[in-house]
């Protein structure tokens, strides 16, 4: 196929063309940073190492001071072509430059008038590639959750924000899988570790206790360690299934199926269970799950549901929080799921939001939770009315009339 032929072909073709070509692919959710929400100096999708390896080696050096190339790239999803900068920021190997910030990573700049520098994509799942017969890269940025589940069901794995998903041979290296392979417990070689046991292992590896970092630090460091130990233990059994074979097709899409289906579960209620300990290790009242009107069930209500249902306890004294990894399109869900409650708080990993989009939650009443480290990936005008988790657990033990470190 020639480059141009990329931009006029559905979803499902695009990714059949990835898979059929061998093409070298990475796919990630859009950040602040990446979109140029934050006004960053870097503007434009930060590039893994390892795919800049294999598709860009022409910058991929730290012989030259920033190497930087021009390359087409097609983006199918709009039907755009653009012409971009790929440039590998490398001053942490020069020195000599004096420059205050080391730099060591890649970045894809020049995407004025593509979805790439729209604010409003932040957050969006997209799949990058290299089409080396082209000369060129091809990308496709979703534009609906519809088309969000479908990349990630060709992926076969939930795409976080934050997370990186490489392919065709590309492998992430995996921080001291020794280390994980000496503390896991033994009868993991025999069965595949549930979720449950995986989030025991993490947060005995990590106790709140322990921690000296905020509650937001700890929340973020525990879902890496988590997902670390699941690709851990994963790799470990596929690589033994795939010496051991397969007796036939059959067999191997049964196989494919039970590993997709794992992961999903994993990463589906994983947040909500991090969530609930930080509460509980927190000593904040809450209950899970609360029924609500026309059956809605926000993931949490505080202090409880008795006291929700008792149309006698000040609404004031009422919080409710809703927790989704990514809320792009999503955010409206909340809206309805506890009439009693205002405003309606919303916790995301999601590494920025437009400004048009706050804007518009603020209408609704809906205030977003994020980490505290996330928060710089967020609109500097914006900032001061983003919460971290820390605050927000702050407000709600104020309202409980709970003092820091008693009992609730």
């Amino acid at each position: 196929m020639n480059l141009a032929d990329f931009r006029h072909l559905s979803l499902t073709r695009f990714l059949e063309e990835l898979s059929a070509n061998d093409l070298v692919w990475y796919a990630k959710r859009l950040s602040g940073n990446d979109t140029g929400l934050t006004g960053a100096h870097q503007a434009g999708p930060y590039v893994p190492r390892e795919f800049a390896t294999a598709a860009l080696p022409n910058i991929a050096t730290t012989r030259r001071f920033n190497p930087t190339i021009d390359i087409p790239c097609v983006v199918a999803s709009h039907d755009v072509e653009k012409n971009v900068k790929a440039k590998y920021y490398n001053s942490k190997y020069f020195p000599e430059h004096g420059l205050k910030k080391k730099y060591d990573e890649f970045r894809l700049t020049r995407w004025t008038e593509t979805p790439f520098s729209d604010a409003g994509n932040t957050g969006s799942l997209f799949v990058l590639a290299a089409a080396p017969r082209c000369d060129g890269l091809v990308a496709w940025v979703a534009k609906t959750a519809e088309e969000e589940n479908l990349i990630e069901d060709w992926l076969g794995i939930e795409i976080d924000p934050g997370q990186t998903r490489t392919g065709r041979g590309l492998r992430v290296k995996l921080d001291n899988d020794s280390r994980f392979a000496r503390t896991m417990p033994e009868e993991w070689n025999r069965r595949f570790p549930s979720p449950d046991d995986i989030f025991e292992y993490v947060t005995k590896r990590m106790p709140h206790a322990d921690a000296n970092e905020t509650v937001d630090e700890l929340l973020l460091a525990r879902r890496a360690l988590e997902y670390k130990v699941f690709q851990c233990v994963e790799r470990k059994e596929v690589e033994q299934i795939l010496e051991n074979g397969f007796s036939s097709v059959e067999s191997f899409f049964q196989t494919a199926n039970s590993l997709l289906n794992r992961r999903k579960a994993r990463s589906g209620a994983s947040l909500e269970k991090h969530l609930a300990l930080i509460f509980r290790d927190a000593r904040i009242r809450f209950d899970e799950q609360v029924t609500t009107e026309q059956s809605k069930r926000p993931d949490f209500v505080f202090p409880s549901a008795i006291a929700y249902h008792d149309a006698s306890f000040d609404p004031d004294r009422l919080h409710m929080l809703a927790a989704k990894t990514c809320c792009k399109d999503r955010w409206r869900q909340v809206i309805h799921e506890a009439e009693r409650i205002t405003p309606k708080h919303l916790f995301t990993l999601q590494e920025g939001i437009s400004s048009q989009q706050l804007a518009e939650m603020e209408e609704y009443k809906v205030v977003v939770v994020t980490p505290r480290p996330n928060v710089k990936a967020f609109p500097k005008e914006w900032q001061p009315k983003i919460l971290d988790l820390t605050a927000f657990l702050n407000i709600v033990r104020e309202k409980d009339n709970i003092p820091p470190g008693a009992s609730a």
